[in-house]
């Protein structure tokens, strides 16, 4: 069958307007894809300084709290005498302020005088515990910390049960024989109590427990993104890591529970915890992928022991990512069909012109 001149030219320009089409639309699809994704990581950044200043704050909200109580008169009356029923009421009324999980009183040997939440417990040395050794040098430490179960237990059975995390098997997370994560992250700081001349009589050292505590991690949220949900969903998460495990977040499991006890995604944990390099770039988070930043925690002697992480729901982003290229489509097919419509017309009256 002969095919006519009017009709190849009408195929031809067809096919290099669909090949125009189609190569466009890939490059477009790519470019508009690496333009959200880069803006949504620079976000997560942005977000990531602020949830690191929120906790800074914290440590430094506790360490401003011990070091003016350091200087009280009464502690140092009371280490003096070895008399604590005039400190106890004063400790008790710093620890209720100031929200304390844990507060107590060595000597100048680093010996714990006086538990105000566990008071049987004394006697026991501190001399090699970082803090208080820094005290004992009339230096202020102040820092994250990972306490033991039994270092938990001199503070109360309370304390330790509060601490003790089942852990949830969690999608993509690396593969480990542990059942149950007992010990627990705090914030703690230390001071010297100096008498008139100077000299250390003992320190004053107490903190607070992350896992279980939520008042970082909501404050960042809400600091950060302000509570904005899509499609039912806060489109903003936080989360503090003992290691690869979730003690302390504003991440919901299926059934709309903190997700404490799951677990970082395999790479998370290589990248952040072992490479101790930070990672700002899609990751899997429970149940959902996120656009996310992570980022190591260290204790005052630069072991890395968790993780600080924010994160964007990745959903959002991809539905403005489909909205954009649905557009741009649109605007390629009716400038498509504009195209073929001129080409068909013109083709069809060189034809006419032609002898």
């Amino acid at each position: 069958m002969k095919i006519s001149t009017k009709t190849k030219l009408a195929l031809i320009f067809l096919a290099l307007a669909c090949f125009i089409g189609v190569m466009t639309s890939l490059i477009v699809n790519s470019l508009i894809t690496n333009q959200i994704i880069s803006e949504a990581q620079e976000k997560v950044k942005e977000d990531l300084n602020t949830a690191r200043y929120v906790y800074a704050s914290k440590i430094r909200d506790i360490d401003r709290a011990i070091r003016w109580a350091s200087i009280r008169h009464v502690l140092k009356r009371g280490l003096k005498e070895r008399n604590i029923a005039p400190i106890r009421d004063e400790l008790s009324d710093l620890m209720t302020e100031e929200g304390l999980d844990f507060l107590m009183l060595t000597d100048r040997r680093g010996v714990v005088v006086y538990r105000l939440h566990n008071p049987k417990s004394s006697g026991d040395s501190l001399i090699d515990n970082p803090f208080i050794k820094g005290a004992l040098e009339k230096k202020g430490v102040s820092g994250t910390c990972v306490l033991s179960r039994e270092e938990l237990l001199r503070e109360g059975e309370e304390l330790a049960n509060k601490a003790a995390l089942k852990l949830i098997p969690t999608p993509k997370a690396k593969p480990t024989e542990k059942l149950e994560e007992t010990s627990g992250m705090a914030i703690k700081s230390a001071h010297p109590i100096l008498d008139f001349n100077g000299e250390v009589l003992g320190v004053l050292s107490g903190g607070v427990l992350l896992t279980r505590n939520y008042e970082i991690v909501d404050l960042i949220k809400n600091i950060v993104f302000k509570n904005v949900k899509y499609k039912g969903k806060d489109t903003g998460r936080a989360t503090i890591f003992l290691k690869d495990v979730r003690i302390s977040t504003n991440v919901l499991d299926k059934e709309g529970n903190r997700a404490i006890g799951t677990r970082a995604m395999k790479e998370v944990q290589e990248q952040v915890l072992e490479k101790g390099l930070p990672w700002i770039q899609r990751a899997f988070v429970v149940d959902d992928w996120y656009i996310t930043a992570y980022e190591p925690i260290k204790d005052i002697q630069g072991k890395i022991v968790g993780i600080l992480y924010v994160g964007i729901l990745e959903n959002k982003y991809a539905l403005m990512k489909e909205r954009l290229i649905l557009v741009f489509f649109l605007l390629s097919m009716s400038a498509m069909l504009v195209a073929l419509t001129v080409s068909f017309l013109l083709s069809w009256r060189f034809q006419k012109k032609s002898p």
